[in-house]
């Protein structure tokens, strides 16, 4: 952020917007995991943030990542067919 440092109030809405647009390209596919299985799902977010956290701090956090990408694939594959197995659906 302090090499795109703008004064004023059009400089931080600049600097928000460009900050943002960066947030979202960074973090859309965990937008997209977290929305379906609940943005208020305590136990959702503390997975993703172990899977997360597991995946930048363990010596196999590349293999842990493959792991988890195929675990969301598949349980994305079981929600579009059985739409109940979805937390949030009732």
């Amino acid at each position: 952020m302090l090499s795109y440092w703008r004064d004023g109030h059009v400089g931080a809405l600049r600097m928000g917007l460009r900050h943002g647009l960066y947030c979202l390209g960074c973090c859309w596919a965990l937008f997209v995991v977290l929305i379906p299985i609940g943005l208020m799902n305590v136990t959702a977010m503390a997975v993703v943030t172990a899977l997360i956290f597991a995946e930048k701090v363990l010596p196999h956090g590349r293999e842990t990542s493959l792991v988890a990408a195929a675990a969301l694939c598949a349980y994305g594959l079981v929600a579009l067919a059985v739409p109940v197995a979805l937390p949030t659906v009732f």
